[in-house]
């Protein structure tokens, strides 16, 4: 039997525009982990690495290099792909068919061991057509924590710090980085930032880079801060709501003219129309972080993965929109 708080939440959803479709099946991750990074690309969801010990506790074997992938259309089976180096915190895009893993954390103690973690600066592209992993570029310095997006043919790199290693202080980054995939030679372009940030993630929408939430050296932070990738110019954007935990690694994704977060609370946020505020527009059943939300379709979101109270989560959830 559904409990009263999934009834609420229904209740909500379809009274909002969304609704949970109970026709449609899509099974749980291989394994149970948090921390990841996760792109939608030609029908297919795909993940990346992650966190699959116990909350903070970091060695060589509380994290993943796997790599896997799940057809959107026939979501049977997960399908394993060659992966790579097992790293948490970073971020994965796609664009024009192709899978780019760029940096994230790399624990290198063993376990029972102080944790020694390093921020990476490799960036790897995947081709699924050939099913082989390219070197790119490398960041400028190690990134972890970090998010990313693309817009256009241009990935857009926001936030993270670089961790040094066990025994040394880790190092806010204050810019943003741009690469452009049409122009060569590939190189890396820094813009700005206003803020330091971590735990954050982010998405386009309008052709505008949205920050969402993130810790910095004075705390959780619940901001929204905007980037005109034309003018580079930053502006405010409607403060995320909820209570104050809401800001620490809220899932975010951008579908059919859509901005919806998924925070620490539980429920669903919309942007609204007019971009000045949040709706709530709906609530997921398992309460996640460190999780990522990604379009299935125009109108559906998933719901992939993070961390609960009881752990790490493997239940992937799916939210209809309704236009």
């Amino acid at each position: 039997m559904r409990s009263l708080c999934t009834w609420f939440a229904l209740l909500v959803a379809a009274n909002c525009g969304w609704t949970q479709d109970a026709t449609l099946k899509y099974p749980p991750m291989p394994e149970a982990f948090s921390s990841f990074g996760a792109a939608v690309s030609d029908g297919h969801v795909y993940v990346y690495g992650g966190h699959v010990g116990k909350t903070h506790v970091y060695s060589t074997e509380a994290v993943t290099g796997k790599f896997r992938r799940l057809n959107l259309v026939n979501p049977q089976k997960w399908e394993e792909l060659p992966g790579g180096v097992a790293i948490q915190g970073l971020a994965l895009v796609a664009h024009q068919g192709k899978l780019y893993r760029i940096g994230g954390m790399q624990p290198r103690n063993q376990p029972g061991d102080p944790a020694d973690n390093l921020s990476i600066a490799t960036v790897a592209r995947f081709d699924p057509k050939l099913g082989k992993w390219e070197p790119m570029p490398d960041l400028p310095a190690g990134r972890s924590s970090h998010d990313a997006t693309v817009i256009g043919d241009r990935i857009y790199v926001v936030g993270g710090w670089q961790m040094h290693g066990a025994g040394k202080k880790s190092v806010w980054h204050d810019t943003a980085l741009m690469l452009d995939l049409a122009k060569q030679p590939l190189q890396w372009q820094s813009i700005k930032q206003p803020f330091q940030r971590r735990a954050l993630n982010v998405a386009s929408l309008d052709g505008k880079l949205y920050v969402i939430g993130g810790t910095g050296p004075d705390g959780t932070e619940r901001t929204v801060d905007i980037l005109d990738v034309k003018s580079h110019a930053w502006t405010e954007g409607p403060m995320l709501p909820g209570p104050a935990r809401n800001g620490f690694t809220p899932a975010a994704c951008a579908s059919a003219g859509n901005l919806c977060v998924s925070p620490s609370d539980g429920k669903l946020y919309r942007l609204s129309a007019r971009r000045d505020a949040w709706d709530i527009v709906g609530a997921l059943e398992q309460t996640r972080i460190v999780h990522r939300l990604v379009a299935a379709t125009p109108d559906s979101l998933l719901a992939l993965g993070g961390a609960s109270g009881m752990g790490n989560v493997a239940e992937v959830e799916i939210l209809t929109v309704s236009r």
